[in-house]
């Protein structure tokens, strides 16, 4: 029995199998970055058919021409006035806009029991005859009439009356700028800014009022005459044909004339300022 299981024994570990060892896998080799990154990075390619019209049409856009500058020079057979004219017709109408009303300062800052009510009235509407009234109705003011002149735009026709409104506007607008560096010392936390904002634009007008008149002084344009795109102050031929008030007025340049203000003197050079 001994002999029998040992011979078993032997049959059964010769008949065992014998295990391979495993066979390592083969290792897949590891992609470079630089390789990834270059892939990422191409842009994809648009074809003709792919290009969206948008971009079509920007690519056949012509490009744009450069403007060309509009000539606002005085054109027409007008004769710009001279300086007599143009500094007498800034009297006139300073006196017919706000000089009325510094004799009432002075007459209302002596103490007297003076009731200024009435002269106040007939110099607002002596004011709003020579900015909104004449410039409307005939293009022009006091100042004008007296020195027969009148405002004309680059195209030969007359600005609107809110160019004289404004232009009379210049020394109200300069005491509120004033009345803005006391306003700017008093302010305090809390306070409404809108009075304070309304000064500072009138004061900033005033400047730039000042500075365009003084880089624009041979042509004689300000602000506002810039603004309203060529405004000049040039004479003005009477057809003859009024009548009336109007003609009163008409005829105060004959008054004025014959006492030699506001006339130019021969051979005077009109476009000095």
């Amino acid at each position: 029995m001994g002999l029998l299981d040992r011979i078993e024994e032997e049959e059964s570990v010769e008949a065992a199998p014998i295990e391979k060892p495993k066979e390592e896998k083969a290792k897949k080799p590891r992609r470079s970055r630089r390789s990834k990154d270059t892939k990422t990075d191409e842009a994809p390619v648009v074809t003709a058919a792919e290009e969206s019209p948008r971009s079509r049409r920007r690519r056949n856009r012509e490009p744009r021409k450069p403007r060309d500058r509009v000539d606002r020079s005085l054109k027409g057979d007008f004769e710009r006035a001279g300086t007599a004219a143009y500094s007498f017709r800034r009297l006139i109408d300073f006196i017919a806009n706000v000089g009325w009303s510094f004799p009432l300062i002075f007459i209302m800052g002596s103490g007297s029991n003076f009731s200024p009510t009435y002269f106040l009235l007939g110099g607002l509407l002596i004011t709003i005859l020579n900015t909104v009234v004449l410039p409307i109705q005939f293009g022009r003011t006091l100042g004008n009439f007296t020195t027969r002149t009148s405002f004309v735009r680059h195209s030969g026709s007359n600005p609107i009356f809110l160019y004289h409104f404004l232009k009379a506007m210049f020394l109200p607008f300069a005491m509120a700028g004033l009345f803005s560096i006391q306003l700017g010392l008093n302010y305090q936390k809390g306070d409404s800014p809108i009075a304070l904002i309304i000064c500072v634009l009138c004061l900033l007008i005033v400047i730039a009022d000042i500075v365009v008149s003084r880089i624009r002084k041979a042509d004689r344009q300000g602000l506002w005459e810039t603004a309203f795109l060529g405004v000049y102050l040039v004479k003005h031929v009477s057809s003859g044909e009024s009548s009336g008030w109007l003609k009163r007025l008409e005829s105060s340049g004959d008054f004025f004339e014959s006492k030699g203000w506001g006339v130019d003197k021969d051979g005077e050079d009109s476009d000095e300022s």
